[in-house]
């Protein structure tokens, strides 16, 4: 059995998306292994360090790229061509170690690593900031994104591929089975004005990070979307999960049933972003919840979808990362989330 069978069998399980409010990382660490006991994944402490941000944390050994005063990334073109000679010899010699975020960039990840050695879980689930988020969203020469810059955009498509690579080396390591989300929040303008890609090329990238993964390494990947986008676009591309945020797109999302049945069938997962986080109240109670979520399972059901194979391929997570809430609120928003997958499962 693969990977990916085996994640398939995991009927209606908890997990997250990766930023926390924490500050004690042992203690956030401890708390998710307790309430995402099946698929544990790495807080980033975004309040500890400014480097475990989306798009810092991963910016390490990437040519012509470097962290300001403001640990921002910035375009840096000194030496742009060996530059990029070096680090295209280091994508295509196997040199992974390269790649690796160190403990300075990802301490929940080092954490999580050392308490889940001996845990019972067989998955631990990581993340890496999507490729289009990365180039649309650092400014390269001419005050262009680098998402223009067809040669470094080649190498960081690569690059953040093997970042997934390298945590899903260590996490086997351990004896586990490595879940890697790439996290695409950019993705809720695609289609607007305001990005500057087509459908085409969105799915060049994802192919091109997708076919770079697994000729590396076996392992599940995800993609995590926090916004609106064109759903049936992102269920046909050849990403094992699909994560949004179905607290504030659950009717948009649905309004795809085909693409959805195709995507099950094919041994697509939906990982239901069903726990608000930006939107979170103490008025939004487990009921709420399991109501809203229920009734677009049975909307999908009426329309054809075989509403066990569904639920089989579902995974419960927040909606989105919980790094700018409080702790008070990110721990409900964790707790609510084992809950509901709890309800699904029984």
């Amino acid at each position: 059995m693969n990977n990916k069978e085996k994640l398939i069998n995991l009927k209606c399980k908890a997990t997250g998306i990766g930023s926390v409010p924490h500050t004690d990382i042992n203690y956030i660490t401890d708390f998710i292994i307790k309430n995402c006991p099946d698929i544990p994944y790495w807080p980033q402490a975004v309040n500890i360090d400014p480097r475990e941000a989306i798009l810092t944390q991963y910016i390490e050994n990437f040519p012509c790229l470097k962290l300001d005063n403001n640990n921002e990334a910035v375009y840096d073109k000194t030496d742009k061509d060996k530059k990029l000679l070096e680090y295209f010899e280091h994508l295509t010699s196997g040199d992974y170690d390269y790649f690796k975020i160190s403990r300075e960039f990802a301490r929940g990840l080092h954490s999580l690593s050392d308490k889940l050695k001996n845990s019972k879980a067989d998955f631990i689930k990581g993340q890496v900031v999507g490729p289009i988020t990365f180039l649309y969203s650092v400014m390269g020469e001419n005050g262009k994104q680098i998402l223009f810059d067809e040669m470094l955009g080649d190498a960081i498509i690569r690059g953040l591929a093997l970042k997934g690579v390298w945590q899903a080396k260590e996490i086997k390591k351990i004896g586990k089975v490595p879940v890697i989300f790439f996290d695409e929040p950019a993705m809720s303008g695609f289609g607007s004005a305001f990005m500057p890609l087509n459908r085409d090329q969105a799915m060049s990238i994802f192919d091109k990070l997708i076919d770079t993964v697994k000729e590396h390494e076996d392992v599940i990947m995800g993609m995590h979307c926090c916004g609106n986008s064109d759903w049936e676009m992102i269920l046909q591309t050849r990403f094992d999960i699909i994560n949004f945020d179905a607290f504030s797109f659950l009717d948009n999302f649905i309004l795809y049933p085909e693409a959805i049945d195709k995507f099950l069938k094919r041994g697509g997962i939906i990982a239901w972003g069903a726990v608000p986080t930006s939107e979170y109240n103490d008025n939004i109670t487990l009921d709420i919840l399991i109501k809203k979520l229920s009734g677009a399972m049975d909307k999908l059901a009426g329309q054809g979808i075989d509403k066990d194979l569904l639920l089989r391929r579902s995974l419960f997570t927040p909606a989105c990362g919980m790094g700018k809430l409080s702790i008070e609120i990110a721990e409900k928003i964790i707790y609510l989330t084992k809950e509901l997958a709890l309800n699904f499962k029984n």
